[in-house]
C-alpha cells in the first residue's frame, strides 16, 4: 500500500531572482518503509519536507498522502488532515515547557477530545515502548535531550498517523542519545510498521533507514537500499555523499 506519492514536484520561490528549490521530484513510500532524504546544504531537503507537511505550497506537481492531496483541502480541513494523518519529529523537539512529558505526548489526543481512560492507556503503552514511563510527570526542562526527543517521538506516534516526518531528529543530540533515538525509530518502524520519512545530514542516522534518497540542486539524484548489512550500507551512504560534495575522509573515520 502506497502511503506517500510525490509526483513531478517543483517549488520556485519568487523574488527579484527566482530560485528553484525543487525540480520535478518523484518518489513513493510504501506502508512500513523507513526512508531517509540526504543531500548537500541547499539541495532542497527541508523544502521537500515542508511541502509534504503542507507547511509550504508546491509550484507544480502534487503530493498524495494516504490517497488524499492535502494541498487541495481548505484551511480547516488541512489542519485536521495534518493532525490526523501526520506525525512530526523536529530537531528542536518543539515540546511545550509549561507541560509535563505526559501532557505533551497526549496533546494530539486532547485536541481530538479522546476520552481520558483511552488517552491514559495509549500514553502508558507508548511510554513503555519508548522507555520513558518513569519521566512522564517531569517538566520538559527537567529532561535530557534524548528524553525530550523520545517524548517528541511518542507524541508523533500516539495517534497512529499514516506518515511520520522527521527533520534532523538527532541534530541536537550527542552520539549516545542519537544512537538511542535512531534505534528507537528503527524498532518502532519494525514493530509498529510506522512509515517514516527522515531528512538528515548524518550518515550514521541514515544507516538506520531501509532506503536513502539523495537529492542535489532540487532534483532526485540517486537512491540506495540497505539490505542486511548496515555497515556496508553506511559506507555506500558515505561514498554517495562524497560524490555529492561531502568530505569522505572525515566521514569514513566513523565506526558503527
Amino acid at each position: 500500500m502506497t502511503i506517500l506519492d510525490v509526483k513531478y514536484l517543483s517549488k520556485i520561490y519568487e523574488g527579484q531572482v527566482p530560485r528553484q528549490a525543487l525540480d520535478n521530484v518523484q518518489f513513493s513510500l510504501l506502508k512500513g518503509e523507513f526512508v531517509g532524504i540526504m543531500g548537500p546544504s541547499g539541495s532542497g531537503k527541508t523544502t521537500l519536507l515542508n511541502v509534504i507537511a503542507t507547511i509550504d505550497e508546491p509550484t507544480s506537481g502534487e503530493i498524495i498522502i494516504n490517497g488524499v492531496n492535502p494541498h487541495q483541502l481548505g484551511q480547516t480541513e488541512t489542519a485536521l488532515f495534518r493532525r490526523h494523518e501526520l506525525g512530526f519529529v523536529f530537531q528542536h523537539f518543539n515540546l511545550l515547557d509549561a507541560m509535563t512529558v505526559a501532557e505533551n505526548i497526549v496533546l494530539p489526543l486532547s485536541l481530538d477530545g479522546v476520552p481520558v481512560g483511552e488517552m491514559e492507556q495509549k500514553l502508558n503503552d507508548m511510554a513503555s515502548k519508548l522507555g520513558i514511563s518513569d519521566i512522564l510527570d517531569r517538566r520538559i526542562y527537567e529532561c535530557s535531550g534524548g528524553q525530550m526527543q523520545r517524548a517528541a517521538i511518542a507524541r508523533a506516534l500516539i495517534h497512529k498517523p499514516s506518515l511520520i516526518l522527521a527533520d534532523e531528529p538527532t541534530g541536537n543530540l550527542d552520539s549516545k542519545a542519537s544512537d538511542d533515538v535512531m534505534r528507537t525509530l528503527g524498532s518502532l518502524n519494525g514493530e509498529e510498521e510506522a512509515t517514516i520519512l527522515m531528512v538528515t545530514h548524518d550518515p550514521v542516522a541514515a544507516s538506520f533507514c531501509k532506503r536513502v534518497i539523495f537529492i542535489k540542486d532540487g532534483r532526485f539524484y540517486n537512491e540506495i537500499y540497505r539490505g542486511d548489512n548496515r555497515q556496508g550500507f553506511f559506507q555506500r551512504i558515505i561514498d554517495m555523499l562524497s560524490l555529492l560534495g561531502g568530505d569522505r575522509h572525515v566521514l569514513s573515520t566513523i565506526r558503527l
